[in-house]
């Protein structure tokens, strides 16, 4: 045998024990790094995916999310087609031939140092997204790439290839604050993803090799390429002809339907974020928890709320308002022309108290929070070090201010429960201290500077009743929250009174610019509390509607146990003058005359069974002062409270609590949440039906109708601050107020400033939009339930004519009697 036929023949061996030993190195370091770079069993059986909370309407419909990031979960068996044959086209074409690592693709992008594509498949790619980070070196990549194959592996033993593409699809990130498939398909084309066409799923997929540089909305040459390679992909592997592809690579990528999703646009969003309260703290409940007694994240958990909300009605509600306050706020600026809210026929000690809430304004402003970020971050850090129990919170500074001039104020401060003593003492140390004169010198440079910036001409933009909700001006910053200031709010909601559901939520005019819901706040309710006051005395005195009453005025003594006035109360209507003729309680409230209420607290001789009926319907009974003057609506109470409590009367005296959550799933479509109906019976039958009946009376028009059978009761109050109108039908009860964040923020008379000119606009523009809307099928020919039995008589005329036989009647037996009695008095005598 020759010598080059050993020479080879050991060679061949070499290489042969070369490649056996390359392969249990291989298998060696495959095996350690399984053992020592695998996440836990627990993690690869449920990866964390972050998934987006979304909330439904009664209809189901998307009302909006809550996220950290954007992704709602798909099953592979509703993903589009299009997608899975490009994923796989482009990604993995022999995705369904291995088990997680591709041994040709690897042997080639080894061989062709990646140059004709990489080796990674879409179960390697799913194992990056999940447990490794990008690698800072060649060494970190390789061991990386180790620890991919290993949890691929892993992957495909725990997932079927259908489960994979879903998970990996779901997971990504398309930038634009879309994670995962539906989330992008969303915010790129604002479409679902199972309606996705051909070229739009696979410009998606294109992304998936590098999604800022295939960015559609900043380079779309760049993505249109890709876009094109994918679908040749698609040609290649016979998911697509080659005649659809000569008419696809030619179309341009439209992405004019594109939109991110942010907060405060979609509908209700001002509903959305009072959601959010309500969640954290119902999930926050032991009972509520996950099985591991940890509590659900609405921004990572993927759970699902189911809402009470009906988004057309909702949708009207919102255009319903943006056009009455629209003609509000004309008045509004045409009446306050050249005059200063903030200055207006105040006293000195009031326009203090008006300039001081606008300085707040401007310190809770952006551009003051930036300068003041810039110029006291680091005395603040430096004082932190040294008290990190400080706070140097706006007033915290004033306090020491003030305190550096008056030694006894912050005495006076403890004195009065202003602060607390450690509080006072960590003033006095920071006084002491070598950072007082930087804080001082900083603050005042602070103030220099924003007097600056705040009173600088500057291009913007405001708010505006416009199509696009805002416009471009010139203005000064300071000017801006003064013109945001003056503008009238609106908080309304509407009820169905069957069920306590609540239907739509308004809770201002815009939630971009103006983000306090009016909802829930607290305002006084005017003459929307008189009601109230009718049914208590009507029910607890067996009154009847037609009760005369002299229209005089009243008063209620001092010293009076019942009603504990330190002063005699005579309190005067609306307009300050009084007929002295008697009127009915029927037409006492419908022209809201303060004299028939005082008269009817009177008779009651406490304010204490009022404010129990209330406390009944659902308001909180602590807001309800236990005085007199709540007959004229003095108590603050919201929207939503005084919304379920007027759906008494529509609903045959029965109180439903209002619903707006039914029910909440986690992502596995597991139940965490159904809500619980509370009802109660809360008037009789013929007395709430004699209340129908006088708000149907106090509602009714001269030059406004509906078709649908209604009633309500406007309220005004003290200097036309608040104005209000509460309106029933037989199956939707509406809230409404209307009036300024501050109360200086008002009309002047009574004409412009009271509830029927401000509120009761949108009650009717807004019903007679749903009266129209043949798809929510609203019944208008719906009328409140007349009760069997005995009924409270609420016609007058009747009543009158009634009495009248009555008292004839009795005059009559009276002659009768008297003339019996002269006859046996005559025999007796």
């Amino acid at each position: 045998m020759s010598k080059s036929s050993n020479f080879l023949r050991g060679l061949a061996r070499i290489l042969w024990l070369c490649f056996i030993a390359g392969l249990i190195l291989a298998a060696a370091i495959f095996a350690f790094v399984s053992k020592t770079k695998m996440p836990n069993t627990e993690e690869l059986e449920n990866p964390n995916f972050e998934y987006a909370s979304i909330v439904y309407d009664e209809n189901i419909e998307e009302i909006g999310r809550y996220y950290k990031y954007n992704r709602e979960s798909v099953d592979f068996e509703a993903l589009n087609p299009h997608l899975v044959n490009a994923l796989i086209a482009t990604e993995d074409e022999r995705y369904r031939r291995h088990s997680g690592i591709d041994a040709r693709g690897t042997a080639r992008a080894v061989f062709y140092l990646g140059k004709k594509g990489g080796a990674s498949t879409i179960t390697q790619q799913l194992a990056k997204l999940f447990f490794t980070e990008k690698a800072s070196s060649t060494i970190k990549r390789i061991w990386q790439k180790l620890s991919e194959w290993a949890i691929a592996v892993q992957f495909e033993k725990r997932y079927t290839k259908e489960e994979i593409i879903a998970m990996y699809l779901n997971k990504f990130d398309y930038i634009n604050g879309a994670h995962g498939i539906q989330a992008a398909s969303q915010t790129y084309f604002s479409k679902n993803q199972k309606d996705l066409s051909v070229s739009e799923a696979a410009l998606l997929i294109g992304m998936l090799k590098n999604p800022s540089r295939y960015n559609p909305r900043r380079f779309i040459d760049q993505a249109t390429h890709r876009r094109n390679v994918v679908l040749g992909q698609m040609v290649k592997n016979g998911y697509l002809d080659q005649v659809d592809f000569d008419k696809l690579k030619v179309d341009k990528v439209d992405i004019s339907n594109f939109k991110r999703d942010v907060h405060y646009e979609g509908p209700a969003p001002y509903f959305r974020s009072t959601l959010t309260t309500y969640l954290k703290n119902l999930l926050a409940e032991d009972k509520y928890r996950k099985p591991d007694g940890t509590k659900y994240d609405i921004y990572r958990d993927g759970i699902k709320v189911y809402t009470t909300l009906n988004l057309e009605m909702q949708k009207h509600a919102e255009a319903a308002a943006k056009k009455t306050m629209n003609i509000v706020q004309n008045r509004y600026f045409d009446l306050w022309e050249g005059k200063d809210p903030w200055t207006y026929e105040a006293e000195e000690e009031i326009k203090k108290i008006r300039t001081e809430s606008l300085s707040k304004q401007v310190r809770e402003s952006e551009r003051f929070l930036n300068l003041r970020q810039k110029y006291l971050s680091e005395v603040n850090r430096n004082i932190l070090k040294d008290f990190p129990k400080a706070r140097l919170w706006d007033a915290d500074i004033f306090r020491m201010f003030k305190a550096e001039k008056d030694d006894n104020h912050l005495r006076t401060l403890l004195s009065k429960n202003v602060i607390r003593r450690d509080q006072a003492e960590i003033y006095r140390q920071i006084l002491d201290s070598e950072y007082w004169p930087v804080l001082k010198e900083r603050w005042n440079a602070l103030n220099r500077q924003a007097k600056v910036v705040l009173n600088k001409e500057t291009k913007m933009t405001v708010f505006d009743y416009g199509s696009n909700g805002e416009k471009t001006v010139t203005m000064t910053p300071l000017d801006s929250i003064r013109y945001h200031r003056m503008h009238m709010q609106i908080g309304s909601v509407s009820m169905d009174p069957k069920t306590g559901y609540i239907k739509t939520w308004v809770g201002g005019i815009n939630n971009k610019y103006f983000k306090y819901d009016h909802v829930t706040s607290n305002r006084q309710v005017g003459s929307t509390f008189k009601p109230f006051l009718y049914a208590t005395a009507m029910f607890q005195q067996s009154m009847s509607p037609c009760q005369p009453v002299r229209d005089i005025q009243y008063t209620i003594p001092a010293g009076d146990p019942n009603f504990g006035l330190m002063d005699p109360w005579s309190p005067s209507n609306a307009r300050g003058t009084f007929s002295k003729e008697n009127i009915t309680l029927k037409e006492g409230l419908k022209k809201s005359l303060n004299s028939v209420s005082i008269w009817l607290m009177m008779q009651l001789g406490t304010p204490a069974p009022v404010r129990e009926l209330a406390s009944n319907m659902g308001i909180d009974k602590s807001k309800i002062p236990n005085v007199p003057s709540i007959a004229l609506g003095s108590a603050e109470l919201n929207v939503f409270e005084m919304t379920a409590a007027y759906g008494v009367y529509a609903n045959n005296g029965v109180y439903n609590k209002p619903i707006f959550v039914t029910r909440i799933e986690d992502n596995n479509g597991q139940i965490i949440y159904n809500a619980i109906p509370e009802r109660k019976k809360v008037l009789p039958e013929n007395y709430n039906y004699a209340m129908v009946e006088l708000l149907k009376y106090a509602a009714s028009p001269i030059d406004w109708a509906l078709e649908t059978e209604f009633g309500g009761k406007t309220g005004t109050t003290n200097d036309y601050v608040d104005g209000w109108f509460m309106g029933i039908t037989p199956n939707l009860v509406t809230g409404t107020w209307v009036g300024g964040e501050d109360p200086w923020i008002r009309f002047l008379t009574i004409e412009q400033g009271q509830g029927g000119v401000m509120a009761r606009p949108f009650f009717v523009d807004y019903m007679q939009r749903v009266e129209n809307d043949p798809s929510l099928e609203f019944d208008k020919m719906a009328t409140f339930i007349v009760p069997d039995g005995d009924l409270i008589e609420s016609n007058c005329d009747v009543y009158n004519v009634t009495q009248k036989s009555e008292k004839d009647t009795v005059a009559r037996f009276e002659k009768v009697l008297e003339k019996e009695f002269e006859e046996e008095f005559d025999e007796e005598f």
